[in-house]
């Protein structure tokens, strides 16, 4: 039966209402597009500051002075369940298997920004420690808190979290909030940092140039007010993708569909059972890293540059004191899957390699990896399960082991 059509323009009509239709959802879809992109870009400079990438910062030329805790600030914090890695499981369920209870403490930051309590009647600093997030995670105090416990001695912790080995150290040196100077600098070096390139561009005589040959090092970094080479095509189409909200969503949707159906771990954390120890989470961003830094070709760089370093405190009348600190990742390597255990087996040999050339050069070296690995293989934890840093046990160790390393030292 044919079907006929009443009038002869009803075709052309139903081809109108069909474009019609499809030129309304061509531009629904370019404007929910459009707005998507200005959401996302929006984001990118709002919530992710990706513009603080490539802006050159200005830094300060030192500290100013005044006392290394005036206005101390402090603020109760709450007991939690889960610890930084649990955040980056997309399921909470699955989550919530490796998340650990962690204590309420109290969080003291002195007037620099820095996590030190006010100073004891009749105490200097005799210590200072520097370093990264090492130095101010807590289980219930901070290293340098147990530290100033285990010693009775004044150790002010000029740590920073996410700061690298690089970061603090210069701003120390250059500062005049220490008037005597300490006695002992304790310089914390984590593996995943113990890169020759790393370290080899460094400005070490600058550092320890004075106040002139600083504040010119200052004004010359803050002459210009982009870092170009950051905003190169091979460095953007790395950079955009990890400043993206809708990326970070999209990445989130896939990752709990890749966990929930598949079993398999996103990219920048691994669930795994020690054999000891249980479930616990590893951040695979130090899987990627760590096999890369191989002893021959990094230790004796970082010897040199440690050493030169080392050599300008003396000049000054300070002992500088180097803490070598191993990852989660090498310490449990046994709850890893073999392919990375064999990647991670070198990681021995570079800390004592860098521990055996600064103590013939005569740094002293306190390097925490054969004593954790003795202490973990004798049933003691020393990391949280579900964060990449030192549990209360973790702290108090590094702390007793810093104690015997610099005690004699004071005498």
């Amino acid at each position: 039966m044919e079907t006929r059509l009443d009038h002869p323009n009803q075709l052309c009509g139903f081809e109108s209402v069909s474009a019609r239709f499809v030129f309304r959802w061509v531009w629904s879809i370019l404007a929910l597009w459009l707005v998507l992109l200005a959401v996302d870009w929006g984001a990118r400079f709002r919530i992710f500051r990706w513009q603080d990438q490539w802006r050159v910062r200005k830094p300060s030329s030192s500290i100013s002075s005044g006392g290394a805790v005036a206005t101390v600030r402090t603020r109760q914090i709450p007991a939690q369940t889960g610890g930084g890695l649990t955040q980056l499981v997309p399921l909470h369920g699955i989550a919530a298997r490796y998340a650990e209870y962690h204590p309420a403490y109290e969080e003291f930051m002195d007037g620099h920004g820095y996590p030190n309590a006010p100073l004891p009647e009749g105490r200097v600093w005799n210590i200072v420690m520097v370093g990264d997030s090492f130095m101010t995670s807590l289980g219930t105090q901070n290293v340098a808190q147990v530290l100033a416990d285990i010693s009775g001695l004044g150790v002010y912790n000029h740590g920073r979290a996410a700061a690298g080995p690089f970061l603090e150290l210069p701003k120390f040196l250059n500062s005049d909030t220490f008037r005597p100077p300490p006695q002992v600098v304790i310089w914390n070096l984590t593996a995943r940092e113990l890169s020759a390139s790393l370290f080899r561009r460094q400005p070490i005589d600058v550092w320890f140039g004075g106040e002139d040959v600083w504040r010119r090092h200052v004004e010359w970094r803050a002459r210009g007010s982009v870092h170009w080479h950051l905003l190169a095509p091979a460095v953007l189409s790395q950079a955009w993708p990890n400043t993206s909200l809708v990326a970070y969503f999209a990445r989130k949707a896939w990752g709990k569909m890749k966990l929930g159906i598949f079993g398999a771990w996103p990219q920048d954390v691994l669930g795994a059972e020690d054999p000891d120890f249980g479930p616990m989470l590893f951040y695979r961003e130090n899987l990627r890293v760590l096999p890369r830094l191989t002893p021959t070709e990094n230790a004796p760089a970082i010897v040199r540059v440690v050493s030169k370093v080392a050599a300008g405190f003396r000049a000054r009348g300070v002992t500088l004191v180097v803490l070598l600190v191993p990852e989660k990742e090498q310490i449990h390597a046994r709850a890893l899957p073999p392919s990375d255990q064999r990647a991670l087996a070198h990681g021995d040999d570079l800390l004592a390699g860098i521990q055996t050339g600064l103590e013939a050069a005569g740094t002293p070296v306190v390097n925490l990896m054969p004593v954790f690995q003795e202490a973990t293989a004798n049933g003691q934890r020393l990391y949280w399960r579900d964060d990449t840093h030192w549990n209360d046990a973790g702290i108090r160790l590094a702390a007793e082991e810093l104690w015997r390393k610099v005690e004699p030292l004071l005498q």
